[in-house]
C-alpha cells in the first residue's frame, strides 16, 4: 500500500485525525485546510485519493473535486459532510465521487470507505491498461510479418506516441559503430535530419539510466534534466523504457509531451510491453534477413558450381570436337590452300573475275584455318610462361600485326611510368588481338576505337572502347560463354580465349555496353605474380 491522499477539510481537528488513522494504515497523507490549498497541491502533484468536505469557506468541496476530476480523471474522490443530503449525494456522483464519509465518523468506516474508493480506482485504471493493450494486439499481429527493420521502427513508435498522447518520441539503438553513444533510428515530432544530428552519448544523457538499469522511467524537465532529443524538443516531460532481450539492451523507445497534465507514469507498462516486442522483432529480422543473405550466397555458389560444370563439360565437348576437325580438315584445306596457290601462279594473267573468286577462296581457306586454330587454342590450356613485359610495347606490337581497316579511327592513350608486369607476351597479344578485331567488326560502317592504359592500385588497365553497335543486355552476360556468338560467322570462340588467358594471368576482364552507342572491355593484370601461382 503506498498511495498518496490528499484530506481537505476546514476543521484541523478532523484533518489531524484522518492523517492520522490514514498514515497508521499504510497510506502516505497530507492535509490542508481550505478549498484553495487543496487545488494548489492537486496542480503541483500527483494523488491517487482525494477526501474533501462539502461545506467549507471560499472554495468549497465539490468545486474542489470537480478541478481534481479534470487534473486527474482517475483520481478516486470521497466527500467528507455532516450534512448528507440527497441533493449534495447526487452532485457529488456527477463529479465522480466514488463515496460519502459522515462526520462524526468510524475509524473502521473511514478506513472502509478509502480501500473501497482504491479498489475502485484499481479495478477503473486496469480497465484502462486493458483496452489500452487491445491496440497492442494488433501492432504486434502488424510488427511480426515486417522485416525491413527501419519499418518496424517506426511502426512502433507511431503506435507509442498515438497510444500515449505524447507530442513527440524517438527510437534510439546502441551505434555499434562508435560505443558509448545512441543514434537515432525512428523519429516523431521532429524533422528527422535534425534529430540525427544531436548527439547522444550514454554516459552525459539522462536516458543512459534507462540503459544501464534495464528499467523504464519518467523524467520531468522540473525534476531534472531530459535527455537531448527530447530536450531539444520542447519537451516537460518524457517516458523511456529499454529495447531488451534478457540482459542485453539493444536501446530505448522514448516519447515526450509538452504540456504539464500530460505527465503520467501509467503507460510505462504498454511502453514496455510495446520495446519488448520490438526488440525480439527486431531481432527476428536480423535472424531473418542473415538467412535470406546466407540462402543468397549459396544460391550464388551453386550457380557459379553448375557454369563451372557447365563450362567443363563444354570445353570436354569442344575438345573432342578440335581433334576431330583438325584431324578431318587440316589436311585437305592444306591441300586447297596449295592448289589456290598454284592457280594463283599459272593464272597470273587471268581477267579481273578470275582473280577476285582466287581472292575469296584463300579468304575462305583463311577464315577456315582461324575457326580450327581457335579451337584448337581453347582445347588446350596453355599454361603462361612468365616473362618480364611492358604493356605499352606489347600493345604497339599487336596493332603492328592487325590490318585496322581504314574507316576505323584509332586513339591513343598512354599512361606515364608503368610498371613491367610479369606475363606471356604471345599469350596477351592473342588476347589483345581478338578485343581489337571484334571491336572492328562492330564498326563496320567506320567508327572510332580508343585503346588506353592506367594504373589502378595493384593493377595494370587496359581498355578497348569502340562506337559500334553494342551488345543487347541479354547477351552480355553470356558473351565469354563458350561457343555463344551473335555474329553471322564464327563460333562464339574469340572472347572465351580473352577470358582464359587473363584469368591464367590471375587478372579479369569486364564489359560495358550500351546498345547504339558502343562497348568497352577493360583488362586489369596484376602488377606483380609470384612465380608460383603461375602454375
Amino acid at each position: 500500500m503506498n498511495e498518496r491522499v490528499l484530506v481537505v477539510d476546514d476543521d484541523p481537528l478532523v484533518v489531524d485525525l484522518f492523517v492520522n488513522v490514514l498514515e497508521d494504515a499504510g497510506y502516505r497523507v497530507e492535509g490542508v485546510f481550505c478549498g484553495k490549498d487543496a487545488i494548489e497541491r492537486l496542480t503541483a502533484a500527483q494523488f491517487d485519493i482525494l477526501l474533501a468536505d462539502v461545506k467549507m469557506p471560499g472554495v468549497d468541496g465539490l468545486e474542489v473535486l470537480r478541478q481534481a476530476k479534470f487534473l486527474d480523471p482517475e483520481i478516486a474522490a470521497v466527500v467528507i459532510t455532516g450534512h448528507g443530503t440527497l441533493e449534495m449525494a447526487i452532485k457529488s456522483i456527477q463529479l465522480g465521487a466514488e463515496g460519502f464519509v459522515l462526520k462524526p465518523t468510524d475509524v473502521e468506516d473511514l478506513l472502509a470507505i478509502v480501500a473501497h474508493a482504491v479498489e475502485k480506482r484499481r479495478l477503473i485504471r486496469e480497465n484502462i491498461r486493458l483496452k489500452a493493450f487491445l491496440p497492442l494486439f494488433e501492432v504486434t499481429k502488424r510488427l511480426a510479418s515486417e522485416v525491413d527493420l527501419g519499418e518496424l521502427n517506426k511502426l512502433a513508435l507511431d503506435f507509442a506516441v498515438q497510444e500515449t498522447g505524447a507530442d513527440g518520441g524517438a527510437v534510439l539503438l546502441r551505434d555499434e559503430t562508435c560505443p558509448g553513444h545512441l543514434m537515432v533510428a525512428a523519429v516523431r515530432g521532429m524533422h528527422p535530419d535534425i534529430a540525427r544530428a544531436i548527439t547522444v552519448q550514454e554516459a552525459e544523457d539522462p536516458i543512459g539510466r534507462v540503459l544501464h538499469s534495464g528499467a523504464g522511467c519518467l523524467l520531468a524537465a522540473d525534476e531534472g534534466s531530459l535527455g537531448a532529443v527530447a530536450d531539444w524538443a520542447g519537451a516537460v516531460w518524457e517516458l523511456c523504457v529499454p529495447l531488451s532481450i534478457g540482459d542485453r539492451v539493444l536501446g530505448v523507445l522514448d516519447v515526450w509531451g509538452t504540456q504539464r497534465q500530460d505527465l503520467t507514469e501509467d503507460h510505462l507498462p504498454l511502453l514496455s510491453t510495446l520495446a519488448g516486442q520490438l526488440a525480439v522483432t527486431r531481432e527476428n529480422a536480423l535472424l531473418y534477413q542473415h538467412m535470406e543473405s546466407m540462402v543468397e550466397e549459396r544460391t550464388r555458389e551453386l550457380r557459379r558450381a553448375q557454369e563451372r560444370l557447365l563450362r567443363s563439360e563444354r570445353l570436354a565437348a569442344i575438345g573432342q570436337l578440335a581433334a576431330s576437325v583438325a584431324h578431318e580438315l587440316r589436311h585437305p584445306l592444306g591441300v586447297m590452300r596449295q592448289s589456290t596457290y598454284f592457280l594463283s601462279l599459272k593464272l597470273a594473267d587471268a581477267d579481273e573475275k578470275v582473280k577476285k573468286h582466287l581472292r575469296i577462296l584463300e579468304q575462305e581457306i583463311g577464315a577456315s584455318d582461324k575457326i580450327i586454330t581457335d579451337l584448337m587454342d581453347f582445347s588446350r590450356v596453355h599454361r603462361p610462361t612468365l616473362t618480364e613485359v611492358d604493356i605499352e610495347t606489347l600493345l604497339d606490337q599487336t596493332l603492328a600485326s592487325i590490318e585496322v581497316p581504314a574507316e576505323v579511327k584509332m586513339v591513343r592513350t598512354r599512361a606515364k611510368k608503368l610498371p613491367h608486369i610479369w606475363a606471356d607476351g604471345q599469350q596477351l597479344q592473342q588476347a589483345f588481338r581478338n578485343l581489337i578485331v571484334n571491336a572492328c567488326q562492330s564498326m563496320p560502317e567506320g567508327g572510332m576505337l580508343y585503346i588506353s592504359t592506367a594504373r589502378e592500385g595493384k593493377y595494370l588497365e587496359v581498355a578497348f572502347r569502340d562506337t559500334g553497335m553494342g551488345i543487347p543486355p541479354e547477351h552480355l552476360e553470356r558473351i565469354f560463354e563458350p561457343l555463344f556468338t551473335t555474329k553471322e560467322r564464327g563460333i562464339g570462340l574469340g572472347l572465351a580465349i580473352c577470358q582464359g588467358i587473363v584469368e591464367r594471368h590471375r587478372g579479369t576482364i569486364e564489359v560495358e555496353s550500351l546498345v547504339g552507342q558502343g562497348t568497352t572491355f577493360t583488362v586489369r593484370l596484376p602488377i606483380f605474380i609470384p612465380e608460383t601461382e603461375s602454375e
